[in-house]
């Protein structure tokens, strides 16, 4: 994000600068597109879990109440390979926080490009590009419908647009 900012210093017109912000944007979509995408064409894999915060009790039932839980189901969410979440490479744990990260690029580029997104409209794009994520997983059979994962990126988006509010903050002084 630093280097975003950094980088509309070396253009000095302003239509240089909007081309660079667009395409710095284009870029981090079509990655998230990729790895979430078209990465997996070929893989038929299709399921659906709507239960909020699955891996989240999962791993408080680990912590807090192990005779809920197995041990093996236990490692498997937090050390394995196999786990809960079918067609992954990531544990339960790594990939919820992967969730995260990979939204706060959106949360800080909406606003930034767009000064005039607010908090709500800026969450609620990232919402939709998330639920239309998961929508083309199933439908295309590319992956799971998670409804942790529309969560998960939520939260990573409020996380960006902190981090573009803490920026402006910073820039301004």
């Amino acid at each position: 994000m630093v280097i975003l900012a950094q980088g509309t210093k070396l253009f000095s017109s302003v239509r240089q600068k909007a081309y660079y912000k667009y395409t710095v944007l284009a870029a981090y979509l079509g990655g998230v597109l990729w790895v979430t995408l078209f990465s997996r064409l070929g893989r038929a894999l299709t399921c659906a879990r709507f239960q909020p915060f699955y891996v989240v009790r999962q791993m408080l039932n680990c912590h807090f109440e192990p005779t809920k839980i197995s041990a093996a189901r236990c490692r498997a969410i937090f050390r394995n390979s196999r786990h809960l979440l079918d067609g992954s490479r990531a544990t339960p744990v790594e990939d919820l926080c992967l969730n995260i990260i990979s939204f706060i690029p959106m949360g800080f580029l909406l606003p930034y490009i767009w000064p005039k997104l607010n908090f709500y409209k800026t969450v609620l794009i990232g919402i939709l590009f998330s639920t239309l994520i998961e929508i083309t997983q199933y439908v295309g059979h590319w992956g799971c419908f998670d409804v942790d994962d529309i969560i998960n990126d939520t939260i990573g988006t409020c996380l960006g647009y902190g981090c573009f509010v803490l920026y402006k903050k910073l820039a301004t002084k």
